[in-house]
């Protein structure tokens, strides 16, 4: 980690680490789910993520971010363009992989960047849902969750604060107890598939700006970052689409069925828990 002198700004000979989630269906122009599925079409989307991220990479080299990760987090995992991305990265790319969407990540990470992040599962959002079609709503002890809130209490656990994500207007409303976090809207929702977006080409140096600014704000003091991090011990409630769903999921060991749809998971330890996350979407046929 770095060492933060009296002053509150990052020692120069400190390396920085950023680690950056990569999904799609926050990203601009991404508005129907044909664009997740057609050919044609997510050849497209696939192209738009990547330069999306090539710009978060860009803005954040050029603020002094040393290393950076990046993550394929969206369904296959293998949809970055890696020859497109900029040559001195390193990639998670495919799946299984343990710990999914935040695959790799640990406390030698400084920050992170969730990028063409979307809504959970019931907002208005675009393209808005949580992990799988399996899904209609996940709480964490008490809390109602998606996406950015789950994958940001993971990065908590190990200090890194979440310090920037791009995606629709909704997300950045469900984002709002992130401390700190600069958030770069693309698109707004007009239906859950429909939107007002930015072309391709204004997202992206939007993203690598904020990127930029976001980096040197946090290095020079000027902007106070927080991991998101919740209390332990930790209740993960998830309510499936079906009852069958449920049933089949709660024959996992520790798992506790609270009525037809619903089911809950205890541990101390929040990386356990996410793990039995990931278990429970393969188990109800949506990994």
């Amino acid at each position: 980690m770095p060492y933060y002198p009296q002053n509150g700004r990052i020692g120069w000979w400190a390396l920085v680490r950023l680690y950056i989630s990569a999904d799609l269906e926050g990203v601009a122009a991404v508005v129907s789910s044909s664009q997740l599925t057609e050919p044609l079409e997510y050849e497209r989307a696939r192209r738009w993520m990547t330069e999306e991220v090539s710009a978060a990479i860009r803005g954040a080299s050029s603020a002094g971010v040393d290393q950076i990760v990046v993550n394929d987090a969206h369904l296959t995992m293998t949809n970055l363009l890696v020859d497109d991305l900029p040559g001195y990265v390193e990639v998670i790319s495919g799946k299984p992989k343990e710990l999914g969407m935040m695959a790799a990540i640990d406390d030698n990470f400084d920050l992170a960047f969730f990028i063409g992040y979307h809504a959970r599962h019931g907002s208005p959002g675009v393209l808005s849902h949580s992990y799988s079609d399996a899904i209609v709503g996940m709480e964490l002890n008490g809390l109602e969750i998606g996406e950015l809130g789950f994958n940001a209490a993971l990065a908590g656990v190990f200090g890194v604060p979440v310090a920037l994500v791009s995606g629709d207007e909704e997300v950045a409303l469900e984002g709002s107890q992130l401390v700190g976090t600069s958030f770069v809207i693309v698109k707004s929702s007009v239906s859950q598939q429909s939107a007002r977006t930015l072309l391709p080409k204004q997202s992206q140096a939007m993203i690598e700006q904020k990127s930029y600014e976001i980096i040197q704000a946090w290095k020079t003091g000027n902007v106070h970052l927080e991991a998101y991090y919740l209390e332990g011990p930790y209740c993960l409630r998830v309510i499936f689409r079906s009852p069958l769903m449920a049933k089949i999921v709660s024959f996992m060991p520790g798992l506790k069925q609270r009525d037809p749809c619903c089911v809950e998971f205890y541990h101390s330890d929040f990386p356990t828990v996410y793990r039995a996350f990931q278990a429970m979407l393969i188990l109800a046929g949506r990994p």
